[in-house]
């Protein structure tokens, strides 16, 4: 399994890269926030794994709560010096995006990257993407915040494989199975029954009865590699802290991101103790 994954990811020497350490404050030069909250955040402790696969979920919006976290967080933002942002690019980061940074006073200068290294482990519906035309759209070059979408534009090439992104980690499907899955996704877009598919995918993996469709060594080598992408774009001002690499992402990457012990598991299960249990709208400093 482990030689499949580093194959699939292009995965680097993990000896080579140093363990990650993490601080509650904003003095790094990386700056992690985990998106705001969400109806499906809000929802899972009151009903449960139930709703994993619930369609009602697909792809979540921040709930007003979230956009209110999202707006307190922008208060530690406004003096800082942002050198780039890169956001997962499901709705909830970048909406998250939006409101934290909409009234920087160098928002025009600001990159806003998207990067699909950054989306959550795929273990439910929430974690799928909706119609990836409409969401290019809404937050683009002609939005209020100029959003890149070059390197999720290289890494997945056709309308099928973006709007479909999210099936590159998935792992516990055989090649053939995942096949067939993909070859159904995408026929759904020529049919317009998009949603009606991927619930169908969902009752699939609702009756596998597993945690997560991507494991969690699969997720821990996605954020190695993003690790590798920073240490080099950013190797001639990466000790320079007062201007801020900006990371939003997820709570399941947090966990991951943030960990040592998963550089020393062979395998890993479950989530590691060590590992920073981030709130929505928090931020931390994470120093890689």
């Amino acid at each position: 399994m482990k030689k499949k994954i580093k194959k699939a990811l292009n995965t680097p020497n993990i000896q080579s890269i140093s363990n990650p350490i993490f601080a509650k404050n904003l003095e790094g030069k990386i700056i992690f926030i985990r998106h705001g909250e969400t109806d499906y955040n809000k929802d899972l402790n009151k009903k449960g794994a139930k709703i994993k696969y619930d369609i009602t979920y697909l792809d979540g919006h921040l709930n007003l709560n979230g956009q209110k976290q999202a707006e307190k967080t922008s208060e530690l933002f406004k003096n800082l010096d942002i050198e780039a942002i890169y956001v997962s690019p499901l709705y909830r980061t970048l909406e998250s995006a939006f409101i934290i940074f909409k009234n920087h006073p160098k928002k025009s200068k600001i990159n806003f990257i998207v990067h699909p290294l950054l989306t959550e482990v795929i273990s439910s519906m929430n974690n799928f993407s909706d119609d990836i035309d409409i969401k290019k759209n809404l937050y683009n070059e002609k939005s209020e915040l100029k959003v890149d979408w070059s390197l999720f534009d290289e890494e997945f090439k056709t309308k099928e494989e973006q709007n479909f992104f999210y099936l590159k980690y998935v792992n516990v499907f055989s090649k053939e199975k995942l096949d067939k899955i993909k070859s159904g996704l995408y026929n759904s877009l020529k049919t317009g029954k998009m949603k009606e598919s991927i619930s169908e995918f969902g009752k699939i993996i609702s009756e596998l009865k597993v945690k997560r469709i991507e494991s969690l060594e699969h997720l821990f080598n996605r954020t190695i590699k993003f690790k590798q992408f920073l240490k080099e774009k950013y190797k001639n001002s990466m000790n320079d802290c007062s201007k801020k690499i900006v990371i939003i992402s997820h709570h399941c990457f947090a966990k991951i991101f943030t960990s040592k012990e998963c550089y020393d598991k062979k395998d890993i299960k479950e989530y590691p103790k060590d590992c920073c249990e981030i709130a929505n709208c928090e931020s931390i400093s994470v120093f890689i």
